[in-house]
């Protein structure tokens, strides 16, 4: 719940705004280290292909800082080390998951709390909609975060929500930086608030009052975001209901079709009433717009981004011919191109641009890995150990992965971000869980104690002396 604030800074180290995501992280990881220490744990890790290449992508993160060091480039190699540090600090949360001992239900309560969170971030991002027509309060929030200067381009005292104007619809971001941020955090909702319900699971909240206000307030703000990144997340798991649960979703899908199209339409109305624009006229020209530049036509309306995102993928490319192997470095794409393109819009080129093809293919195998391990899993529930919680869980962690691939293979790479471990956090711990309970033979023990460290350390002084 803390991951929506990376505009705002704590303060500030080298550059880098340290952020309220960053001090809760430290803070978990030197608690947890103590615990694992103080009470002698012993953390089990099933031998499973999604741990093994998660291990890879760390492992292309490393290699791909040898160019930079080779090339001898000051710049870069500085640029390496800052983006790894962070890098390895927010992804070491999958590991924190596996090896830290959950109380029961802990993941409902934390998924429970977040969909009640997301009633006052939407309500507030609708809000904006109208503040920013009306110069109502709170209708921009200024960033403060120095991160977000784009690496000196531009003077941080100047800079805000990013959110264009189309005709006289502000998009809404809500306490995000940008809207199509925003529009991640909630189709990450929905995924949270329909999975259970479509495959017959008890939902995160029963009262189902309270579910209709989340599900229409993220669809309302859905349609204030005004995002094709939206757009798409909801095809590709609205596509995946489909394929992988026709039966349950088809009985669901009329009814959930239906309240769909009244907010929307509602929504729509009253949008259009106040800024005399219409949010589902402009989807309708913006997606024709992104067709005609595909066809060539280039019918793209005022402030499409759809264009600028292709010569992102074309200079990734160029950039990955500087080192086609182990690519230019982690963090580094900014310094291999003069475009003044800062970073990729995809987990993809971007892998490919700063970690070659070795990291291209860790990153992609990850991704394949994971829904294999997770339909595998699904489609072999009635065999499983697991009890109804756990089973509800991995249904969300499936649909899950695919929001997060949605996101990250077409609109914007959160390769570096917490928020893309914290989900794949959740993944990883239930895909551990249920391999360590079902699978034992397979399993990896490591042990945690005083003993441990007191040997470690009489070890390197005996070395020394």
């Amino acid at each position: 719940m803390v991951y929506p604030f990376d505009g705002f800074q704590l303060f500030a180290i080298n550059g880098y705004g340290v952020k309220v995501v960053d001090i809760t992280l430290l803070l978990l990881y030197i608690v947890f280290f103590y615990y694992l220490i103080k009470n002698q744990k012993r953390a089990i890790i099933s031998r499973n292909i999604v741990i093994q290449f998660s291990l890879i992508i760390l492992i292309s993160t490393l290699l791909s800082g040898f160019h930079p060091i080779i090339k001898g480039e000051g710049a870069a190699i500085i640029q390496f080390f800052k983006t790894i540090s962070h890098f390895i600090f927010v992804y070491f949360f999958i590991f924190f998951c596996i090896f830290y001992e959950f109380k029961d239900n802990f993941w409902d309560k934390l998924i429970r709390v977040l969909l009640i969170y997301s009633i006052f971030v939407n309500i507030f991002g609708i809000y904006q909609v109208f503040a920013r027509l009306y110069d109502l309060p709170l209708a921009w929030l200024p960033i403060n975060n120095v991160s977000m200067a784009y690496r000196g381009v531009y003077d941080i005292s100047d800079i805000s929500q990013i959110s264009i104007q189309f005709i006289n619809l502000y998009r809404a971001t809500s306490i995000f930086t940008e809207p199509s941020h925003y529009a991640v955090f909630l189709t990450t909702i929905l995924v949270f608030l329909l999975t259970p319900i479509i495959q017959k699971h008890e939902p995160f909240i029963k009262n189902k009052v309270l579910n209709i206000i989340i599900f229409s307030l993220s669809f309302v703000a859905l349609l204030a975001t005004f995002s094709l990144t939206a757009l798409l997340s909801v095809f590709i798991i609205v596509l995946g209901y489909l394929i992988f649960e026709f039966n349950n979703f088809f009985k669901k899908s009329i009814l959930i079709s239906i309240s769909l199209l009244i907010v929307l339409i509602l929504s729509d109305y009253v949008i259009k009433y106040f800024t005399e624009t219409s949010p589902l006229e402009l989807f309708y020209k913006r997606v024709e717009g992104v067709i005609g530049t595909i066809s060539g036509t280039d019918k793209q309306i005022s402030g499409e981004s759809f264009k600028y995102r292709t010569t992102i993928i074309q200079t990734s490319f160029e950039i990955w011919e500087k080192s086609p192997i182990i690519g230019c470095g982690l963090g580094n794409f900014y310094l291999n191109q003069n475009k003044d393109i800062n970073f990729a819009h995809d987990i993809l080129t971007n892998a490919l641009a700063e970690m070659g093809i070795v990291g291209a293919f860790a990153v992609l195998v990850f991704f394949i890995s994971t829904f294999i391990v997770l339909l595998k899993l699904k489609h072999n529930l009635s065999m499983l150990k697991i009890n109804n919680e756990d089973k509800r869980l991995l249904g969300v962690a499936f649909f899950l992965l695919l929001q997060i691939f949605s996101v990250n293979f077409f609109s914007s790479s959160f390769f570096v971000y917490a928020n893309f471990w914290f989900f794949f956090g959740l993944i990883v711990f239930i895909i551990n869980k249920i391999y360590t309970q079902n699978i034992s033979e397979k399993n990896l023990i490591i042990s945690f104690s005083n003993n441990t460290i007191e040997s470690l350390f009489r070890f390197f002084n005996n070395r020394r002396l």
